[in-house]
């Protein structure tokens, strides 16, 4: 591995302490990136809003779903509401230790993750018109962790540390695939609301589900929010991830991840 690469690990393991704000809240959801955040947030502040008597968010961008899941820095907006929080952190090496975790009282966590494949695509299919890279050069990453917001380097100091707290406090991390979630996403938003003790009535998960579907959406999308939130990417990952894109992809994999987090990583997720 690179020195460059090395260095970026050593900052995030040793000089990321923003998971000390986690200990205010009831729950964190943890997301990596382009993995269906916005999606599942906004379904989960629905369910929320309904069930607590609360209004809905008006739109399924950040910004509008913070009262209901928001940011750790975030001062609560409806009181009778849990107190949940969002991130892509990459957690402190110190979460390792029991002692460590119970000192800085840190909360139960959602892991909500996408397979790598899939992430790399939306990735590039959402940001590329400010990356203008090419597909083969975006793969190959760039280890200081400088040039992208998110790519196989940054997956995998992702993959890897999140993979290293789960073996050593699996019971307070809720692993989810957000394949999965697409195929049952009442099961999950149940999974994750009991995980956080959080219950949520039959009628919200019911509002939850109605509200998250992409033709609904749709009609949620916020004017002052980033652009290219609901995507339609046309390259089928197949034909994305074939000859040298692959060798690419599973060359860096290979060499960088020690963790698969539940996910076949060299072959494409199934449908």
């Amino acid at each position: 591995m690179s020195d460059a690469y090395e260095k970026r690990v050593r900052k995030d393991n040793w000089g990321n302490f923003s998971i000390l704000r986690h200990r205010a809240f009831d729950g964190v959801l943890v997301t990596s990136k382009n993995s269906g955040t916005h999606w599942v947030k906004y379904m989960f502040a629905v369910a929320l809003a309904e069930t607590y008597g609360v209004p809905r968010p008006q739109y399924f961008s950040e910004d509008a779903v913070r009262p209901y899941i928001g940011w750790p820095k975030d001062k609560p907006t409806f009181p009778e509401l849990p107190r949940l929080a969002f991130s892509h952190t990459i957690p402190h090496k110190l979460a390792d230790w029991s002692f460590a975790r119970g000192l800085a009282g840190l909360p139960p966590y959602v892991l909500f993750v996408r397979h790598p494949m899939s992430i790399l695509a939306s990735h590039h299919a959402k940001w590329n018109h400010e990356l203008n890279v090419d597909w083969l050069d975006y793969l190959r990453g760039d280890p200081s962790g400088s040039a992208y917001r998110c790519d196989v380097y940054w997956l995998a100091r992702f993959w890897n540390r999140w993979g290293d707290l789960l073996e050593k406090a699996g019971d307070r991390i809720y692993r989810v695939h957000y394949e999965d979630t697409r195929a049952n996403p009442r099961a999950i938003l149940g999974g994750m609301a009991a995980h956080w003790q959080i219950s949520l009535t039959s009628k919200a998960l019911d509002a939850a589900l109605k509200a998250g579907t992409k033709e609904a959406m749709a009609k949620k999308v916020d004017p002052a929010a980033e652009a290219n939130v609901l995507q339609f990417r046309k390259t089928p990952l197949e034909e994305q991830f074939s000859g040298e894109a692959l060798d690419i992809y599973r060359e860096r994999v290979d060499a960088l991840f020690r963790h698969d987090l539940g996910y076949d990583l060299m072959h494409l997720p199934k449908a």
